[in-house]
């Protein structure tokens, strides 16, 4: 159990779209993180290195950003990583 805790901490990295859960999200939300993704909806030309605000993830998977004062919307298999 002891290793299991210290690698949580590497699941940065969401390629296989499967690394970030629900409760990650949930975990950026309350700590004012950000989270990076490749695809927003209602943001066409968002760039991946540019951070995003989670504001709120609903049942589905389907998470609310704000960016540059936008609201769009990342799929949780989107997000790449959570800083």
């Amino acid at each position: 159990m002891k290793w299991i805790k210290k690698f949580e901490s590497f699941k940065q990295n969401n390629i296989a779209g499967d690394l970030i859960s629900e409760d990650d999200i949930i975990d950026c939300i309350k700590r004012n993180g950000n989270i990076y993704a490749t695809i927003v909806q209602e943001i066409p030309k968002n760039d991946p290195k540019v951070p995003l605000k989670p504001i709120d993830i609903d049942k589905d998977g389907l998470i609310t950003i704000e960016q540059n004062n936008q609201i769009g919307y990342v799929k949780l298999k989107n997000v790449e990583r959570i800083d």
